[in-house]
């Protein structure tokens, strides 16, 4: 199943998911330090990790509501349900990271797009690493 879909009348030219990103992320809430080691960027822009892909969930969405928008019209209309659906998953289950905690060493353990069994693990993961990072340096809890 193809998400990037370029259709010939040029009415959808971007991945579905990102339909869906535009709509929710109006409501994201990003910390302005990393989760893990307190970083701010060091002038990279902080990132939002879902521990739930966005797009494995709306592609299992998608297939299990046997939904298969193929305008920009046919995802906008169907974005809110899915975004309602996945509500927890996509607001609360959520963590801010800087670059070399997100993708230098959370994707590095589980890949460019984590499996959707794996977000409790990354959440475990993601305390863990904060653990050590403030035994390390011997700050307080």
């Amino acid at each position: 199943m193809g998400f990037y879909l370029i259709m010939e009348n040029n009415e959808l030219r971007r991945d579905l998911v990102k339909y869906c990103r535009d709509r929710a992320k109006h409501a994201y809430v990003k910390k302005p330090l990393c989760e893990i080691c307190d970083s701010d960027g060091n002038g990279k822009p902080l990132d939002l990790h879902h521990y739930s892909s966005m797009t494995l969930m709306l592609e299992a969405w998608l297939k299990k509501n046997k939904y298969t928008p193929k305008t920009a019209s046919d995802i906008m209309a169907i974005r809110d349900a899915f975004i309602e659906e996945h509500k927890v998953q996509i607001y609360d289950e959520v963590v801010t990271l800087c670059f070399s905690c997100h993708d230098l060493k959370l994707h590095k353990v589980y890949g460019s797009k984590p499996p959707l069994a794996t977000a409790k693990k990354q959440m475990v993961w993601v305390q863990k690493q904060r653990e050590k990072w403030v035994l390390k340096n011997g700050l307080a809890a």
